[in-house]
């Protein structure tokens, strides 16, 4: 068991964790905008320039002509149309943000995120609860790394001055969890809010 005087910071990822996303909505509102198939607008999202986005290794203009660009020609989606489209993945918050909240009496809150700047800036800040109640974030866009790269955890430990033995960190994607498990942080892999309560009392983070 972790002694719970040992860890100072408990980071969360949002997409899946503290935010419900919705792929399914955008892609039915491209697929209804352009008149193309869903699964084809599905089957074309460009990978590779999505990761180069939540890099921030690319504009949002370039973003949006990349995932144009790899319809099928003559598509008549237009840059506002994408947007709408893209902010629709986002839905509600979840009840882990009452966790979060209750965590803080006791702990440092960070994010720590692979995402991007449009979403972040024009759905995120000002549209919900939980980024008033952190201490700070990590957003892979201005960190230039990803996760499960080592490089983002560290930063993360870094930015919030703790070793990663003190931190904790809950994603809900395996592969995020051995990254951050690798380095030295005590993964919690979220599949549900009663699982993580229950994962949270045998780290001796909270107690009922």
């Amino acid at each position: 068991m972790v002694n719970n005087k040992s860890i100072k910071v408990i980071f969360f990822d949002i997409g899946g964790v503290l935010l419900r996303i919705h792929p399914e909505k955008m892609i039915k509102k491209i697929s209804a905008i352009t008149d193309i198939s869903f699964d084809i607008v599905e089957n074309s999202f460009p990978e590779e320039a999505h990761d180069a986005y939540e890099r921030g290794q690319m504009t949002d203009h370039d973003w949006y002509q990349s995932c144009k660009n790899s319809l099928p020609d003559r598509n008549s989606l237009t840059e506002n149309q994408f947007w709408a489209a893209w902010s629709m993945l986002l839905g509600d918050e979840t009840d882990v943000v009452d966790i979060l909240i209750r965590l803080k009496r006791s702990y440092k809150i960070w994010l720590l995120s692979n995402t991007n700047s449009r979403h972040i800036k024009n759905e995120v800040e000002g549209n919900y609860v939980f980024p008033n109640l952190v201490d700070g974030s990590i957003y892979s866009y201005d960190v230039g790394c990803r996760k499960p790269e080592k490089k983002i955890y560290q930063i993360a430990c870094e930015a919030a001055k703790v070793d990663p033995e003190s931190c904790v960190f809950i994603d809900d994607l395996k592969d995020n969890i051995t990254g951050a498990n690798q380095v030295g942080f005590h993964g919690v892999h979220y599949k549900n809010t009663l699982e993580l309560k229950e994962e949270l009392k045998t780290l001796n983070i909270i107690n009922d």
